[in-house]
């Protein structure tokens, strides 16, 4: 079996735009998402190197397949290899080159022919990349993205990674949130605003339960602390947010994982379910990201 590595865009000098580009029409494994910025005088930040792009989506002839912001792209990626997308040059010095790569992925497992976005006709896939203005910390911002097909793939599945924001509820304490039915979830990202980095402890979620047809299943109640610790299994070490070490994981994110094993035995099937929510205890009146990761079956 042959992949297909090319490159899509070439060191692309942007700022606040959007960039959109076709993608190959052979069944597709992953992008290789790269922002290349110059240092100005001071280390940019993890946060500040992220920011430069705001928003990403990759969509078939209007079907979501993933969208998702860089932050909430960036725990995918530690949740889905174990270990945080790579970051160059930790150094503080004036116009050193740093580059961040964010993997945007389209099965659990790059190069696996039986699950990536199948093949398509040209224009149909599209990747959308809104950037916003560079920090100032970083001087000139140049994209570059490469793209990994597998041309004789048959895959049986895909995977859907897609955004959505809570709104704050207008209180602490229990608020629910509805999952989409239909297929079987991987993993649900929780990206909050609040998380305790002094002396008070404060979350914006305190704890989570899933219900599915209003009962009990998988998680009967999680705190947020001890969730964070899990997460020793996606990125590895302790989150830190000194500049020059770099964050590892970003300490406001914790998983839902359905997939601990890594071999889809424990994923959450939502195929034949009349309701699905998360019923989440508010520990902070904050809206909330979450990020939702399904295996889709490829139609027929």
């Amino acid at each position: 079996m042959e992949f297909i590595r090319s490159n899509l865009l070439r060191r692309h000098t942007s700022a606040t735009e959007i960039i959109e580009i076709d993608l190959p029409t052979h069944p597709l494994s992953h992008l290789i998402f790269t922002i290349v910025g110059e240092q100005a005088t001071d280390e940019a930040t993890l946060a500040e190197i992220l920011a430069f792009l705001n928003t990403i989506t990759v969509s078939d002839v209007g079907k979501t397949i993933l969208s998702c912001q860089s932050e909430d792209l960036y725990g995918v990626n530690c949740y889905l290899y174990g270990r945080p997308p790579i970051l160059s040059n930790n150094i503080t010095t004036d116009d050193a080159i740093r580059t961040l790569s964010l993997i945007v992925p389209f099965g659990r497992r790059c190069y696996d022919p039986d699950e990536c976005y199948p093949a398509r006709a040209k224009g149909e896939v599209t990747l959308y990349a809104a950037m916003t203005a560079l920090a100032t910390s970083i001087d000139v911002g140049m994209i570059s993205i490469d793209c990994v097909q597998l041309p004789e793939a048959h895959p049986t599945h895909y995977m859907r990674t897609r955004q959505m924001t809570i709104s704050a509820p207008g209180a602490t304490g229990d608020n629910e949130w509805t999952l989409p039915l239909g297929n079987e979830l991987i993993a649900v990202q929780i990206r909050m605003t609040t998380f305790p980095t002094v002396t008070a402890l404060a979350t914006g979620v305190n704890k989570v339960e899933l219900a599915i047809d209003e009962v009990e299943h998988y998680y009967t109640a999680a705190m947020a602390e001890c969730m964070m610790g899990e997460n020793i299994f996606h990125a590895g070490g302790s989150p830190t947010t000194m500049a020059l070490q770099q964050l590892l994981l970003p300490p406001n994110i914790v998983y839902m994982d359905f997939d601990p094993s890594r071999d889809g035995r424990y994923l959450l099937d939502l195929k034949n379910a009349k309701s699905a929510k998360i019923i989440a205890e508010m520990g902070v009146d904050e809206a909330t990201n979450i990020t939702v990761m399904e295996r889709v079956p490829v139609a027929a």
